[in-house]
């Protein structure tokens, strides 16, 4: 196991050596996701959450399986990689997507997120970003809670309509704080999954608030 955490980091040591620009400042990288898809044409995207070890290649398979236990490289590996629901489309324009990652034990691939746990956490921790090839979108997470693996938050397939602001309304309500962020049925959310205690699954919900195009 430690040495497949050793092999997971340098890769994507090589990766972002490659592919991601870090800022100098406190800005965010620019991420060159074709250079990214010369690696593995099933990259679909790039998350990059401040502040944490959440920077990483986002993958979508055929299934929700092979990624569990396979790299960005199809190289297996226990601790897979961050990788998207199998019935969302890959250019983020559903109203509910889905990302899932291991609760690695090093804080590696989702593991940062238990610390949302924390409420001192949220506050310097509300917003991420997904690259794709077309644009960079901002998200400020809105709910956080444990929910059974059957749990209907697995739900895709949303469209903006009063069925989808009972859905949101249910999410708001079982966060573990009330984060006061208001989210309306026209809007677009993500929800980053991951492993919890037996039987339950870690999940976080963010909006969108905001996009930009990026330079071709």
């Amino acid at each position: 196991i430690f040495l497949e955490y050793q092999q997971m980091d340098e890769s994507y040591e090589v990766l972002r050596e490659a592919a991601v620009t870090m800022p100098e400042d406190d800005g965010l990288p620019v991420v060159d996701l074709n250079a990214l898809r010369e690696i593995n044409p099933e990259i679909v995207a790039y998350l990059y959450v401040p502040d944490t070890n959440i920077s990483y290649p986002v993958t979508q398979g055929k299934d929700n399986d092979y990624y569990l236990h396979n790299t960005f490289e199809n190289q297996p590996n226990i601790a897979g990689c961050i990788f998207m629901e199998g019935m969302n489309t890959p250019d983020f324009q559903d109203y509910h997507t889905i990302l899932y990652g291991h609760n690695m034990k090093n804080l590696s691939m989702f593991g940062s997120l238990k610390k949302y746990k924390t409420e001192d956490f949220y506050k310097d921790h509300q917003f991420f970003t997904i690259y794709t090839s077309e644009c960079a979108y901002r998200y400020q997470i809105f709910a956080y809670y444990d929910v059974p693996e059957t749990d209907e938050v697995y739900t895709v397939g949303f469209a903006p309509d009063e069925t989808f602001q009972k859905f949101i309304d249910k999410m708001k309500q079982k966060s573990y704080d009330d984060t006061g962020v208001n989210v309306t049925k026209d809007d677009h959310i993500m929800t980053l999954s991951t492993c919890s205690t037996t039987g339950k699954r870690f999940v976080v919900h963010a909006v969108r608030i905001g996009e930009h195009a990026l330079e071709k």
